[in-house]
């Protein structure tokens, strides 16, 4: 392998500033920006004049040149390349452009992290032309050629596995909303005709978290369950704060069982996720309302408030004018259908199989995404 400088192999093309006045949903030239780089699409369309060096197609390799210097090809068909997002592609037979795809992110994350401190990061054609790029057997220029073609290959075929994983995990996530419906219908249109009650007439113990725990912030200790923590009929547990109190009416008062619902009150209501088996001590922060009850199965109701029969119940109590939120009255005059408690539970019963299906491919994706970065490693580091 011998290091290369990009400037001498590849050609760069920067975005042209398009008029803004000229941006539109519909007619004229779909516009890459920098937020369609990675999505692959683009929603706003350009009417006015360009020149056709401007024009992307699929299969282009595109960067984003500020914030996190994305990278990807384009599949979005034929559209014009707006400012701060660039063309980048071979210019020589000594070098491969599915090789430089695969070589990019590295590079790109390496003059990212090297980049001061600064609202935004920039990226320059100047740094791009010096990113220097391994080139396998440098004196033989077709059988380099040839040996990228083959690397690429290579890392194009684990890559297509690893996001047909990736995939398949996000299927399963559609799975339990589909469940729910094939088992108990459209609840907003209830045509099943299952009976509805308040659901205060369903609680056994219904509470709220308090302010004033930020003193309590520790490295270790009891899970501290706030806002990002709920997501919709899931628990969310990226960014999880730690407390260590000791034992007091508050404490307990705030202390999540297995079989609690727990239900955002302010900023995005009614985000909804239930506490599992065996998920330890932990409390509630002040925007989430504690539900406790031995009358409805926590995951079909967790579901029912997440489904859109429940959402828009609380959209309709969301009495705030400036800022979002709920109260315990709002909460308990919720109405719920109440299909038999045995249907309930199957639900229940699904759910979970979903959820340690789902749990198993997501740590699968994990692996694999872990391989797949040692195999680009290995790749050039001329290990294939």
């Amino acid at each position: 392998m011998k290091l290369s400088k990009l400037g001498n192999l590849t050609t760069v093309l920067s975005g042209f500033a398009f008029k803004s006045e000229l941006f539109g949903q519909t007619g004229g030239m779909p516009l890459v920006r920098i937020r369609d780089v990675v999505r692959g699409k683009s929603e706003t369309n350009y009417g006015g004049p360009y020149e056709d060096r401007y024009i992307v197609q699929n299969g282009d390799m595109l960067i984003g040149m500020d914030g996190e210097f994305n990278l990807a090809r384009w599949q979005g068909g034929p559209a014009l390349l707006n400012q701060r997002v660039c063309k980048i592609r071979s210019s020589s037979d000594r070098l491969d452009d599915g090789y430089l795809f695969w070589y990019l992110p590295k590079a790109l994350k390496s003059i990212e992290d090297k980049t001061p401190y600064v609202t935004v990061k920039h990226l320059s054609v100047r740094d791009l032309a010096d990113i220097e790029i391994p080139i396998p057997f440098p004196d033989d220029p077709r059988r380099s050629l040839a040996e990228q073609k083959r690397i690429a290959a290579i890392l194009d075929k684990a890559d297509a596995i690893r996001r047909r994983r990736q995939e398949a995990a996000r299927l399963a996530d559609t799975l339990i909303p589909s469940v729910f419906y094939e088992m108990f219908g459209d609840p907003v249109l209830n045509r099943k005709g299952w009976p509805t009650r308040p659901l205060g007439e369903m609680l056994d113990f219904m509470t709220s978290g308090s302010r004033g725990w930020a003193a309590f912030y520790a490295n270790s200790g009891r899970m501290f369950l706030r806002i990002q923590n709920v997501g919709r009929n899931r628990l969310l547990l990226d960014d999880v704060q730690y407390v260590q109190v000791e034992d007091s009416a508050e404490s307990r008062r705030t202390a999540t069982q297995p079989g609690d619902v727990l239900v955002t009150v302010t900023a995005d209501l009614g985000r909804t996720a239930v506490i599992p088996e065996g998920f330890g001590p932990a409390h509630i922060n002040q925007h989430i309302v504690l539900l406790r009850s031995t009358q409805i199965e926590p995951l079909f109701l967790s579901q029912f408030l997440a489904s859109p029969a429940g959402q828009r119940q609380f959209t309709a109590k969301n009495r705030a004018a400036v800022k979002a939120g709920l109260n315990f009255d709002d909460i308990k005059s919720v109405r719920v259908v109440t299909p038999p408690r045995p249907l309930q539970k199957k639900f229940a019963d699904v759910y979970r199989r979903i959820e340690r299906f789902s749990a198993d491919l997501v740590s699968r994706e994990t692996e694999t995404d872990t391989l797949f970065n040692s195999l680009v490693q290995r790749a050039f580091r001329g290990e294939l």
